[in-house]
């Protein structure tokens, strides 16, 4: 790190100290960045409204509080838009082999979408169905992760967990010769 991020100067002798006073630093300058931020802004805010108060003073109400609401129900539809974007794009995906031809446009349901069920890949991690609560992707995973759920109580040990694709499997493992009823043929 650079010296002016780090609370130390000397080497010390317990790791975990110094990951704490460097968090602790990059916090304080996280927030003094914050606060810089939100000072520029009620600055400009303010030339905003020194420069606009004059100019508003003359506009009648009614037709103020007309723009006023069609800025908000824009900026309402923009936030509904981006919601929906977001909800379908976790629950569907879309290729788009050309952006132009929409005929070629193909949606289908992502198998470890929220809600779907899922099972385990390796024989010996269970064959109890998974609830999948969520996935995320990152540009430096090689593959994305689902958190899924086995329906176990938190009280008797349950708990969500994270799993990679490569773990889960949109159908059931096969069963073994032994996991038939009567046993093996």
């Amino acid at each position: 790190m650079s010296p002016s991020l780090t609370s130390h100067s000397s080497t010390p002798a317990d790791r975990d100290t110094v990951g704490t006073a460097d968090l602790a630093a990059l916090q304080r300058r996280d927030r003094t960045d914050r606060r810089t931020r939100a000072a520029f802004a009620a600055a400009f805010a303010l030339i905003g409204a020194a420069l606009a108060g004059p100019v508003l003073v003359t506009i009648p109400a009614r037709a103020l509080a007309a723009a006023t609401l069609v800025a908000l129900a824009v900026v309402g539809a923009g936030a509904l838009a981006s919601t929906a974007v977001t909800w379908l794009g976790g629950r569907y995906e879309m290729s788009r082999p050309h952006p132009w031809q929409v005929w070629q446009w193909r949606i289908t349901r992502r198998w470890y979408a929220p809600g779907a069920t899922v099972w385990h890949t390796e024989p010996n991690a269970g064959t109890a169905p998974l609830a999948v609560l969520g996935w995320y992707t990152d540009p430096a995973c090689r593959m994305p992760w689902a958190l899924v759920y086995d329906g176990t109580p938190l009280m008797a040990g349950g708990s969500a967990l994270w799993l990679p694709l490569t773990d889960l499997s949109p159908t059931p493992r096969a069963s073994s010769a032994g996991d038939r009823i009567g046993g093996p043929r």
